[in-house]
């Protein structure tokens, strides 16, 4: 695993978030420090360590993600091809 994946699975495993929504925190992530004009890596340390309000809203951002169809085919085809 890359650094970034190390530090993105730490923010998974701190805020609890289930396997169907982790798989849609590096998108998350990815567009946030885009749209925030900042590294990824940065905006994954506050959000894990600093600023738990912007976790929670990276989160919820991942949920939403993960509840749609594409999500929730993106899961169905990991699943698929975990097993196969």
């Amino acid at each position: 695993m890359s650094v970034l994946t190390d530090e993105i699975h730490v923010f998974a495993v701190t805020y609890k978030v289930p396997a169907p929504v982790a798989m849609m925190l590096p998108g998350v992530f990815s567009r946030g420090a885009k749209d925030l004009g900042m590294p990824v890596r940065r905006l994954v340390g506050l959000a894990t360590y600093i600023n738990e309000d912007l976790g929670n809203y990276l989160v919820g951002a991942a949920e939403e993600f993960a509840a749609s169809d594409m999500g929730k085919e993106c899961w169905a085809n990991f699943k698929e091809n975990e097993h196969g």
